[in-house]
């Protein structure tokens, strides 16, 4: 086991709204903390001067063309865990661009010194006993890349196409290896180091286990955190709010601010500047207050 410091890697995949990735980025800009920063290629209109902090250190690490559910994002959550991993960071957390904190950096170093060694991640228990789920990562999707990156009017015909390749994947009894057990929940996780450096020595085998599945980057961390020796650590948490309920996720609003800052969550997921910027505002003025 490594000796680690107390300071804290957020790990930060965004692709638009860059005045909103600003306010979340001072938000987390502390002396405790770094941020390793990966903003999608396809995002012409970037600047790095667009970004900046006065106490982190910020890292903006290659740029990787991303596609929704495909293996380029497993590939850019990797890239950005390897990036920080020399800073042998006491936690790493995985946020998107579009989340925001809903408590002060006091409140969260309190929390993960007291919870230290324990890992936060979702385990969706539903999912975990259908079958239907574990078929996007025992077959092979090989048009989800296309398919992330596509509009919607072509991307139903693609995933459809896929399912299509895995109904002649079991006629041809064509099934990938169980290399370890799959489990499945959110990608967004805060992991000790200790993790996050096993996860990456893993990345032959979540190459070979999970790329080319379908949204399998709900898959590889759960999997091989369970087949991890810090499987005993893991607490099915992750402590962010995302509402499912009313969206694909729901956009947050100023009326849910109050609800939001109320809650046990350390990080909500998404806000748009473009849907209700005072409820970014509501929440930058809480926290800076």
């Amino acid at each position: 086991m490594e000796e680690c410091n107390f300071r804290h890697a957020y790990l930060i995949i965004a692709h638009n709204n860059f005045r909103q990735l600003q306010t979340l980025i001072h938000l987390l800009d502390d002396e405790r903390n770094d941020i390793y920063l990966h903003i999608d290629q396809k995002a012409q209109a970037f600047s790095p001067k667009m970004l900046h902090t006065d106490f982190s250190k910020l890292t903006l690490i290659d740029r990787l063309s991303v596609s929704w559910g495909g293996e380029s994002l497993i590939q850019c959550e990797l890239n950005l865990l390897k990036a920080a991993l020399p800073g042998k960071y006491r936690y790493y957390h995985l946020i998107s661009g579009a989340d925001l904190p809903l408590k002060s950096q006091d409140h969260i170093h309190h929390f993960f010194l007291e919870q230290d060694g324990a890992e936060f991640m979702e385990f969706d228990t539903i999912s975990n006993e259908s079958q239907l789920f574990f078929e996007r990562v025992r077959y092979y999707f090989p048009l989800q890349e296309w398919a992330g990156s596509s509009g919607r009017w072509l991307r139903r015909p693609l995933m459809a196409l896929g399912w299509g390749l895995v109904s002649l994947q079991k006629f041809l009894h064509i099934r990938r290896p169980d290399i370890v057990p799959v489990y499945k929940g959110a990608q967004w996780f805060s992991i000790t180091h200790n993790l996050a450096n096993y996860v990456v020595t893993r990345e032959k085998l979540i190459k070979k286990q999970f790329f080319c599945g379908w949204c399998a980057d709900e898959f590889f961390l759960q999997s091989i955190a369970m087949a991890s020796p810090y499987r005993n650590n893991i607490h099915s948490n992750y402590l962010r709010a995302i509402d499912w309920q009313r969206g694909d996720p729901y956009t947050y609003r100023k009326e849910d601010v109050p609800e939001l800052l109320a809650s046990p969550n350390f990080w909500g997921r998404k806000f748009n500047e473009n849907v209700d910027q005072e409820a970014i505002d509501l929440i930058a003025a809480h926290l800076t207050k």
